[in-house]
């Protein structure tokens, strides 16, 4: 609008100058022609005439100009009252002096509660100090405060943007604020920032996790025989990234010689085929250590330049690991072939999964055979009557027992069955023969106690978990004790044993039961009262449990003192023969040989030294008789006895 005013003003004078000019021109023209007066009238009509075309050309300006403002005001107030951006206008004290319909809606205050508030009412107190400084630093242009939090009505925050403007509001200093709402995108900023933080983070972690689990990245131009690594990949195989050489043929280079054919062939079949690369190879560090590398590697797809992508992960830890577990699971293949009990696991669906030697013996069948088929196809479950065992362990998850014969195997099986992480875990062992021999056994219990009536020997029965022990009635017969003074338990029998043998009975019975043996005999002495001991013989026979633990002792006690005393006696004679044997045969020798060399020695003696010689004799005489005489003494106690 300025630039039309300035137009019409210079037009206005332009045209004026022109008037007065040309009508000048035109009166000095006349003047020779009119009288002095006739030209002052026409000079004042000339001046009559400008003023009044100049008049109502003012006039119609001004009224044009008039009209031309109220239309600009009134689209400056439809701006700003229709505007869809918050805006209001405060004075110097900060209150609020009017605001805009958009403002009234975001804020959620009526207009008069709005009028009512100062622009630090609508924002959180601790922005305060910072509102105030941002005032102060307003300039006459045009301000852009940046981003400020606003309060709604009822506490909602919002994040707005802040430009303003000074300016004259009824005849006051103001300043005209817009707020435009940046709630959204604020947030939003925010929460990308929030999301930049965590993906930091989870890269920090990353890389953290990467040096952990020993894995890092690296990417090789074939083309340009350019490798580039992450730095992760420095520390996992020891290469310095100061050496200047190529880094692909470093690490060639530490591959161990007979696994680098396997890296370049793979590598090559990659480029060529573009078959993924996954194998395990070693290096060998630069300490000295030697790595396990498993390499991943694939071909970059849509790329003009042939580009190899992979990753490499030290499996040095995971690799000894492993060996360690394939060695605890070789002891376990050779501990359970080296048991005596069949062995046999079971997955989820009842297939076999593991055996040991003594089942493929039983099964008479290979290894791969067995391992995969169902328990049923060797078994069949119309015949098994264990496969009630089996799928309880497995469903309840207990250990679960049974004895029972099996018309598979025609024999007498124990089966023990317990619950793994895989399925069930079953042992199974022949018992065929210790029932044969119960079965005997109890018919020679029976036939014991058909003897015992007529037999002094005593049969007894020790039932070892209970610590009871029964006689039969022949115990009386040997041991001088009321019935009501017996007591049945080991402790009060081994009471009775010789102090001298009770170590050799209880250490004799731990040896076999130890060594899983049944069968036991022991000679030792016992009180039979008023401390006299005899001699008997007591032979047993140990009884096992499923986990060879000794259950019971039958056993029958013999008197034997007559012929073990009588046994004795006769070892003392033999001795005492054995020792007038030796005086005969060795102490007599030593006088007669020296009697012998003495005669010899008196017959090429002279006169002199014959009664020296005599005198020998004499003393050789006295000690045969001397020898004879013990000789005839151990004789004669030997036929008093």
């Amino acid at each position: 609008m300025s630039n039309g005013a300035f137009r019409i003003a210079t037009l206005y004078v332009v045209a004026s100058i022109l008037w007065i000019t040309c009508s000048d021109h035109f009166l000095f023209a006349l003047a020779p022609y009119v009288g002095d007066r006739s030209l002052v009238w026409l000079s004042s009509i000339k001046g009559y005439t400008f003023v009044s075309l100049t008049g109502l050309m003012l006039y119609y300006l001004i009224r044009s100009y008039g009209r031309l403002s109220l239309e600009v005001g009134d689209q400056y107030r439809a701006i700003y009252e229709a505007n869809p951006v918050p805006m209001w206008i405060y004075d110097e004290s900060l209150r609020i002096v009017s605001v805009n319909d958009a403002a009234v809606k975001n804020y959620g205050y009526s207009r008069a509660e709005f009028l009512e508030k100062s622009i630090l009412d609508i924002r959180p107190s601790e922005d305060a100090f910072d509102v105030l400084a941002s005032i102060r630093r307003l300039s006459d242009e045009l301000n852009q405060s940046g981003t400020w939090r606003h309060i709604r009505k009822g506490g909602a925050m919002l994040y707005v943007s802040i430009t303003s403007h000074k300016l004259t509001f009824n005849k006051q200093a103001g300043t005209l604020v817009m707020a435009r709402d940046m709630t959204e995108r604020t947030l939003f900023e925010q929460a990308l920032e929030k999301l930049n933080e965590d993906l930091f983070e989870e890269k920090k972690k990353l890389r953290e996790t990467q040096l952990i689990s020993r894995v890092g990245g690296w990417v090789f131009f074939p083309e340009q025989r350019k490798l580039l690594w992450s730095e992760e990949l420095y520390n996992l195989t020891g290469i310095s990234p100061e050496d200047p050489r190529e880094l692909f043929d470093i690490y060639i280079e530490h591959i161990f010689p007979e696994d680098r054919p396997l890296m370049i062939s793979a590598l090559g079949e990659l480029i060529e085929n573009g078959t993924p690369v996954d194998i395990t190879h070693r290096i060998s560090a630069l300490n000295g250590e030697t790595r396990y590398i498993r390499q991943l590697a694939r071909l970059e797809p849509d790329v003009e330049e042939i580009k190899v992508v992979g990753s490499m992960q030290d499996i040095s830890e995971l690799r000894l690991m492993e060996n360690e577990r394939n060695r605890h699971l070789q002891n376990l293949e050779n501990t359970l072939d080296s048991i005596s009990d069949a062995f046999f696991a079971l997955d989820t669906d009842m297939r076999i999964i593991r055996v040991n030697a003594a089942f493929r013996a039983i099964i008479d069948k290979k290894h791969s055979q067995i391992i995969g088929e169902n328990i049923c196809t060797l078994f069949p479950k119309a015949q098994n009557r264990f496969y009630a065992v089996y799928q309880k362990a497995l469903e309840e998850r207990i250990v679960v027992r049974k004895e029972d014969y099996s018309l598979v195997l025609m024999k007498w099986i124990r089966v023990a069955a317990y619950p793994t992480a895989e399925g069930v875990a079953v042992y199974f062992s022949d018992i065929t023969e210790s029932r044969i021999k119960d079965i005997q056994l109890k018919e020679a219990v029976e036939r014991y106690e058909l003897v015992s009536q007529a037999t002094n020997d005593i049969i007894y029965d020790l039932d070892i978990l209970k610590d009871r022990l029964i006689y039969n009635t022949s115990l009386t017969r040997l041991i001088d004790v009321p019935p009501e003074e017996i007591s049945y338990n080991l402790e009060w029998w081994r009471s009775l044993i010789h102090p001298d043998d009770v170590d050799e009975v209880i250490s004799s019975q731990g040896k076999i039961s130890a060594d899983r043996k049944t069968n036991w005999s022991c000679e030792y002495r016992v009180d039979c009262g008023e401390g006299r001991y005899r001699y008997i013989l007591d032979q047993g026979y140990f009884i096992y449990d499923e986990d060879k633990a000794p259950v019971r002792l039958i056993g029958a006690i013999k008197d034997i003192d007559e012929l073990k005393r009588s046994l004795q006696e006769n070892k003392r004679q033999n001795e005492l023969l054995k020792e007038v044997a030796w005086l005969s045969s060795h102490e007599i020798r030593r006088p007669v040989a020296s009697m012998l060399g003495l005669m010899d020695m008196l017959a090429m003696a002279e006169p002199g030294e014959k009664d020296e010689i005599y005198l020998m004799l004499g003393q050789c005489v006295e000690e045969m008789d001397a020898i004879v005489m013990e000789t005839h003494r151990k004789i004669n106690a030997i036929i008093k006895i």
